[in-house]
């Protein structure tokens, strides 16, 4: 559903081709294993995304905290790019107005996409998008396993915010970074499933 209050842009198309046609023959989207993957040079540009991805991420996956996983290329084990992902709730006072009509008044179930990022040596390639769709695809096969209403990110910064707007994240009205994109959007992507 169309935020009437913002103008309409041209939307990202993914199709199956398009998803064929990606990265995905030069890079792999993988669950993070501590044992295989290096991480040691991982270079974002946010020094918070990075300090997690070098000394957290263990810790959430030993803990059931998220599950991350990473981008490498084919036949290395260098990463390259990382989401983290987690169940978690989102206010139902902080929903907007058109998204609430015929629910109940209850805190959403979500996906959050707690951490994305990319290696600065290839940003702007595509891969963030690569690895956001590679995140949404997950949430879609959730989503038929458990209740899940939307995704859930909290923008680290303007970029990010941009970045997410760009695939329809609609901000909650707690905080403008506190983006969500329903369920029912995904679902019309029309996603390759996993």
């Amino acid at each position: 559903m169309r935020n009437p209050t913002r103008p309409s842009r041209p939307q990202p198309v993914v199709t199956e081709n398009s998803v064929a046609n990606s990265p995905s023959s030069l890079w792999s989207v993988e669950p993070f294993d501590r044992q295989q993957h290096d991480r040691s040079a991982f270079d974002c540009g946010i020094p918070i995304l990075n300090e997690w991805l070098a000394t957290k991420v263990s810790q959430f996956e030993k803990k059931d905290l998220a599950r991350t996983y990473v981008l490498v290329e084919a036949g290395s084990t260098v990463v390259k790019g990382y989401y983290a992902l987690s169940n978690h709730t989102v206010a139902y006072e902080s929903l907007p107005a058109d998204q609430v009509k015929g629910l109940p008044q209850i805190d959403m179930p979500v996906v959050l996409i707690g951490k994305l990022a990319v290696d600065r040596s290839l940003q702007g390639q595509g891969l963030g998008e690569f690895l956001l769709i590679d995140a949404l695809r997950r949430a879609e096969y959730l989503a038929t396993k458990i209740g899940i209403r939307a995704v859930e990110v909290d923008a680290i910064n303007e970029a990010a915010k941009r970045f997410y707007e760009r695939y329809d994240f609609l901000s909650l009205s707690d905080d403008p970074h506190h983006l969500f994109l329903p369920m029912s959007i995904i679902r019309k992507l029309q996603l390759p499933p996993l």
